[in-house]
C-alpha cells in the first residue's frame, strides 16, 4: 500500500507572523489591480493597512 502514497511538495508557503505581515515564500505570481504581474520568490503582505507601499509590508506596523 505504501507505493500508492503520493508525497506532495508544497510550492508556496504562507506563514502568519504574530502582530506582523503574512510571509509568502516560494515562487508566486501576484496580479495587481491594473493587470500588471509580479513574480516573486518571497514577499511580505501587509495585514495592518498602515504600509505606504500598499499591498506589501514596509514595517509601519512596528512604529
Amino acid at each position: 500500500m505504501e507505493k500508492n502514497i503520493v508525497h506532495i511538495v508544497p510550492q508556496v508557503e504562507v506563514r502568519v507572523i504574530e502582530c506582523g505581515p503574512l510571509r509568502i515564500g516560494g515562487r508566486v505570481r501576484i496580479i495587481m489591480p491594473d493587470g500588471s504581474v509580479l513574480v516573486k520568490r518571497r514577499t511580505f503582505i501587509c495585514r495592518c493597512g498602515r504600509s505606504k507601499t500598499g499591498l506589501f509590508c514596509d514595517g509601519s506596523h512596528a512604529l
